[in-house]
């Protein structure tokens, strides 16, 4: 794919403003409120023993080979997802919150020369 020629004008707000630019915001978070959940839970799953035990858990819910309880499988992979899930979570929203103010910086902008 060839690659645009974009020219801006110095000083000409309405003509650069016609033209959809990339923003200058910076997004260094991973989740959203709304995709918070699944997208976690996928990355969780891409450990090796998160996949394990969860296939030992499905294993457990089959009566004719299962030797324990359901239980004793799901306590330990739902506390872990969990924790992880929070400290997740809290990272996150530390770089919601360092998005934010380096998005929100005062910048001087040169306007005729002045």
């Amino acid at each position: 794919v060839a690659e645009e020629e974009r020219r801006v004008r110095a000083n000409a707000r309405e003509y650069n403003e016609k033209f959809q630019y990339a923003s200058n915001c910076i997004k260094t978070s991973k989740y959203n409120i709304v995709t918070f959940l699944p997208v976690n839970l996928f990355e969780q799953f891409q450990e090796v023993a998160n996949t394990y035990f969860l296939f030992l858990l499905i294993l457990q819910l089959i009566p004719q080979i299962s030797s324990l309880s359901w239980f004793t499988t799901i306590v330990p992979l739902v506390l872990v997802l969990t924790i992880t899930a929070v400290k997740d979570a809290t990272d996150d929203y530390f770089r919601h919150k360092s998005d934010n103010q380096v998005n929100n910086r005062q910048s001087q902008v040169l306007i005729s020369g002045v």
